[in-house]
């Protein structure tokens, strides 16, 4: 976790494991060559939610930064309307019946699309006019910095809560191409705080029809698909997946043994580690300390070498 979930999350208790989420999945919602929309012929307004196994379950957060990227991209980019938002619960819902676009813009919510649908409190960190820079010019959005940004609910928020639909509404994008993305989301298992749960990665997945070629959609994917024209949620990333190396990869599902590990690489230490293959400090028995030339012996070139600096002093 890094510095952004250790101010925003602090509160919760957490665990690791596997939670209620079920998937991440993208269905259209509006096909523009039907909407007689100026501008939008051959685009498509796609919502996107997260879908859970129990009414109860609740998303604490949609969150990113260096180590877990929080991406949506498409080919063409993404529509905006000047009268929309960057966040459904933003986008006001009067404005929305009297000029019809601003209901196909692109934004990220918790449950809501307009300001109608508010029941709850979803709040942002790290969201701003910069980290939105590319995305409102139409350009794919992605927060992958150290101090990260995240949307976020308190426990028992309903904008939150998966309910009877066992699913919340997280994204709405307007793009020529269906999008892809990675989504990764902290659980409340059943809403409750000590069942704190991570789901990092998460990839957009479409409901297959006569004309999808499902597959990996996302080009860093080792199984990326370049003829898939919809997600399948089959990426798989190559990376350390051993959570006790120092470069540890939370993205990824396939080891590709490049996992690194501090320890005492010297036979000769008390504290030597045969899987360490970054040098770390080693610890020594007190006979081993006078083991000058690291033979593993304490023997007469170690005195020799003890001689050659015999009466000096250790402040010079």
């Amino acid at each position: 976790m890094n510095r952004l979930l250790t101010l925003v999350l602090f509160i919760f208790l957490c665990s690791t494991g596997f939670a209620q989420l079920t998937g991440i999945v993208g269905e259209v919602v509006a096909d523009h060559d039907t909407t007689g929309i100026e501008g939008l012929e051959g685009w498509k307004t796609y919502r996107i939610y997260a879908e859970f196994s129990n009414p109860l379950d609740e998303i604490s957060a949609i969150y990113g930064d260096t180590d877990s990227p929080w991406s949506v991209n498409a080919d063409g980019g993404f529509y905006h309307s000047g009268l929309g938002g960057d966040f459904g619960w933003t986008v006001n819902a009067t404005i929305v019946s009297f000029i019809p676009e601003v209901a196909f813009d692109s934004w990220f919510t918790l449950h809501a699309s307009n300001s109608n649908e508010v029941n709850g409190l979803a709040n942002t960190i790290g969201l701003n006019e910069t980290t939105f820079s590319s995305f409102n010019s139409g350009g794919d959005f992605e927060i992958n910095s150290s101090i990260g940004a995240s949307i976020f609910t308190l426990a028992g928020d309903p904008m939150g809560q998966a309910g009877d639909d066992l699913r919340v509404l997280i994204a709405q994008l307007t793009t020529e191409t269906p999008p892809t993305g990675l989504f990764n989301l902290q659980v409340f298992g059943e809403g409750m705080q000590n069942q704190s749960y991570n789901h990092v990665g998460v990839s957009i997945a479409y409901p297959s029809t006569g004309d999808d070629v499902l597959g990996c959609t996302y080009p860093s994917g080792v199984n990326y698909n370049p003829d898939a024209t919809a997600d399948d949620g089959s990426c798989e990333f190559e990376g350390c997946t051993d959570t006790l190396a120092l470069n540890f990869d939370s993205d990824a599902t396939l080891s590709d043994e490049s996992c690194l590990y501090l320890g005492c690489m010297d036979p000769f230490g008390i504290d030597y580690d045969a899987t360490a293959n970054v040098p770390g400090m080693c610890l020594y028995s007190a006979a081993c300390a006078s083991d000058f030339d690291s033979d593993g012996l304490v023997d007469v070139t170690d005195l020799l070498l003890f001689f050659e600096t015999y009466g000096y002093s250790c402040g010079e």
